[in-house]
């Protein structure tokens, strides 16, 4: 099993706050003899590689899939582990673009979509915002004007014209924006044809109902995927109660076993892949 992270320069824990939530999923899986391969995002091991092209833009594939393409082969050469049985798991941003990690790697045998949005990031980063300023209960005016600034962004660089990076959406190239833009994650998976399994977090306030439907909406009949949600675990895949929001990340927690012991499950059920 390979592992993606989610958007941002994480390690290969995707620690978040005191939170490993990657470092849970990998003991989780070897303690049922499932090898997982992890490893620091290009973001952060190599952020000097990006100083370059913050101006001319970079795109999820220089961020997230190319890496994560050499991930599986060299997963594919290492002795002991079976090359017709290599799994992705992408977890948030990751998941968005698991199928096409698997698509470009053309060695993957089933991808594991965990809290994976199904609508374009923009839209999420709109949704989120203003799901934090909610939680406020009176806004102030202060969170008004943040999130006015990001509405304002965002609708710079869905235009034609071009657009400063600081006029960008957390000050990234427009280009990346852009490119994402044009992913569509379930008409990804839709079109790989291999095994699928989603796994999601009801109190998730990141990946949030319209995306769950979507998915959903998309998979429910087809014969290669499994479905599971979990009532009462966040983004992180850790269990809490009340309103979701990013306080709980600074609190310590652990991935939950039956995310963990499903995610194994469906692996030792699917099928070896056929050599091509």
């Amino acid at each position: 099993m390979v592992l993606v992270q989610g958007s941002g320069p994480l390690d290969r824990d995707e620690s978040i706050g005191p939170n490993r939530p990657f470092l849970d999923v990998a003991r989780g899986l070897a303690a049922q003899g499932i090898a997982v391969l992890r490893y620091d995002k290009r973001t952060f091991a190599l952020p000097e590689s990006f100083a370059g092209r913050m101006e001319d833009g970079f795109t999820m594939d220089d961020e997230t899939t190319d890496d994560a393409v050499a991930a599986v082969a060299a997963l594919a050469r290492t002795p002991g582990i079976d090359p017709r049985r290599i799994f992705v798991m992408g977890h948030s941003q990751g998941g968005m673009l698991a199928a096409r990690i698997a698509r470009m790697s053309g060695k993957t045998a089933g991808i594991v979509l965990w809290a994976a949005p199904a609508r374009a990031l923009l839209d999420l980063l709109l949704d989120q915002n203003r799901y934090l300023l909610g939680l406020q209960g009176t806004p102030s005016a202060e969170g008004k004007a943040r999130v006015a600034e990001i509405e304002r962004r965002v609708a710079k660089v869905r235009g034609d014209g071009a657009v400063a990076r600081t006029d960008s959406p957390q000050d990234l190239p427009a280009a990346y924006w852009r490119a994402f833009d044009k992913v569509d994650p379930v008409a990804d998976v839709l079109a790989l044809r291999q095994p699928v399994l989603w796994l999601q977090g009801e109190r998730d306030f990141q990946v949030t109902a319209p995306d769950w439907q979507r998915w959903q909406q998309a998979l429910g009949d087809n014969p290669r995927a499994t479905l599971h949600r979990y009532a009462q675990l966040n983004h992180l895949g850790i269990a809490g109660s009340g309103a979701p929001s990013p306080a709980e990340y600074a609190h310590p927690g652990h991935v939950d076993p039956q995310l963990i012991a499903d995610t194994a499950q469906w692996i030792r059920a699917q099928r070896i892949r056929a050599h091509q």
